[in-house]
C-alpha cells in the first residue's frame, strides 16, 4: 500500500486548487465576454432603432415639404416643366445647416439628407399598356430602347388576365420576356400610377418623346429637349410649336390622350446619411387641383424605404 506524507498531499492538494481556480477564472472570462458581447449587441441595436427612428422623422419632413413645394408651384403656374422650384435638388445638405439656432443631439449635428422630386408622368405609364394608344407607345419605347417590342402585347395580356392595376416596375418580373436587367434598364423610363394618365411633353426624356411621337428621331428628339429647356410649353398648342422648332414637321399630331403639359404624380426621393447607415426613401406623391377626401391638395399614395450600410 503506498502512502503518502503530509508535504506530498499539500502539493496534490494545492495543484487540485490551482486547476480550480483556473476553470473557475476561464468559466467566468467567457461568461463576462458573453455578457460583454450581448451588451454591446443591444446597445448596436438601440443605436440601429434610433437611427432608424431619426431617419424615419427626418423622411416624413421631407416627404412633407415635397408636398408643399408642389402645392405652392400649382398656385403660381398651370404648367409643370423642369425649370420650376420642384426640380431643384437638394444635395448633401447637413441637418444642422437648417437648425442653426437650435440645440440639437450631437448624433444628429453630422447627419446628411439628399432630396429630388421627379415628375413621374415624365415616364410612361404601364398601367397604360391596357389602352390601345398605350400600347402602341409602350411598344415603340421597347424598340427605342433596344428592346423586345412583343413585351408590350404580352405585358397588355397580363393586366387582362389579372384584371388589376401593376403597383411597381417590379410587377413585371415573372411575365415571360422579362427579367432583371430588362426591368432595370426600364426603370428610367417607366412607372406604374394607379391610373391612366397623360405623359408631360416639359420633362419627359427624349427616349420617351420618341415613343409618343414617331416623327421624332433621336436628333430631332434631343432638339424638343433643348427647346423646352427655353421655352417650354403652356398648352397643347404650344406643344406643336416645339415639335416644329425640333424639326420633326409641321403635320405631327398632339393627342390629348396621350400628352399634356401639366402633372399630377410625382416621385419625391430622400436619402439620410445617419450613423453607419444611408436610409432610401421614395414617395409617390398625387397632387390635385381641387381638395381630395383628406382635405388636402396632395396624398401619399405609397411610401417605400430601404436601408444601406454606408462604407
Amino acid at each position: 500500500m503506498l502512502y503518502l506524507n503530509s508535504n506530498q498531499r499539500y502539493d496534490r492538494e494545492n495543484g487540485s486548487a490551482t486547476i480550480t481556480a483556473l476553470i473557475v477564472v476561464g468559466v467566468a472570462a467567457v461568461v463576462i465576454s458573453g455578457l460583454v458581447w450581448r451588451q454591446q449587441l443591444q446597445i448596436r441595436n438601440i443605436e440601429n432603432i434610433r437611427d432608424r427612428t431619426q431617419a424615419n422623422w427626418l423622411q416624413h419632413g421631407m416627404i412633407d415639404f415635397a408636398r408643399l413645394v408642389l402645392t405652392q408651384d400649382m398656385r403660381t403656374n398651370q404648367s409643370d416643366h423642369l425649370g420650376e422650384a420642384w426640380a431643384l435638388p437638394l444635395s448633401d445638405s447637413k441637418v444642422a445647416d437648417f437648425l442653426k439656432n437650435a440645440d440639437i443631439p450631437d448624433e444628429l449635428k453630422s447627419v446628411s439628407v439628399n432630396g429630388s422630386i421627379t415628375d413621374a408622368q415624365s415616364l410612361f405609364n404601364l398601367n397604360n399598356a391596357s389602352t390601345a394608344s398605350g400600347l402602341l407607345v409602350y411598344s415603340r419605347l421597347l424598340t427605342t430602347l433596344g428592346l423586345n417590342p412583343s413585351l408590350a402585347q404580352q405585358t397588355a395580356q397580363t393586366l387582362q388576365e389579372r384584371q388589376m392595376l401593376f403597383n411597381d416596375v417590379s410587377d413585371l418580373i415573372g411575365i415571360p420576356g422579362y427579367n432583371d436587367s430588362i426591368v432595370e434598364v426600364l426603370r428610367h423610363y417607366i412607372v406604374a400610377l394607379p391610373i391612366t394618365s397623360t405623359i408631360n411633353v416639359n420633362t419627359a426624356p427624349a427616349e420617351v418623346l420618341m415613343a409618343v411621337f414617331p416623327a421624332l428621331t433621336r436628333t430631332t428628339a434631343n432638339n424638343l429637349v433643348q427647346q423646352r429647356s427655353n421655352t417650354p410649353a403652356k398648352d397643347l398648342n404650344e406643344i406643336s410649336t416645339l415639335l416644329t422648332r425640333s424639326g420633326a414637321g409641321i403635320n405631327v399630331s398632339v393627342d390629348a390622350n396621350l400628352v399634356n403639359v401639366s402633372s399630377q404624380f410625382w416621385l419625391a426621393n430622400s436619402e439620410v446619411k445617419i450613423g453607419n447607415g444611408v436610409f432610401m426613401n421614395t414617395s409617390l406623391i398625387q397632387r390635385s387641383l381641387t381638395p381630395l377626401p383628406s382635405g388636402n391638395y396632395t396624398q401619399v399614395i405609397w411610401n417605400k424605404t430601404n436601408r444601406m450600410l454606408s462604407e
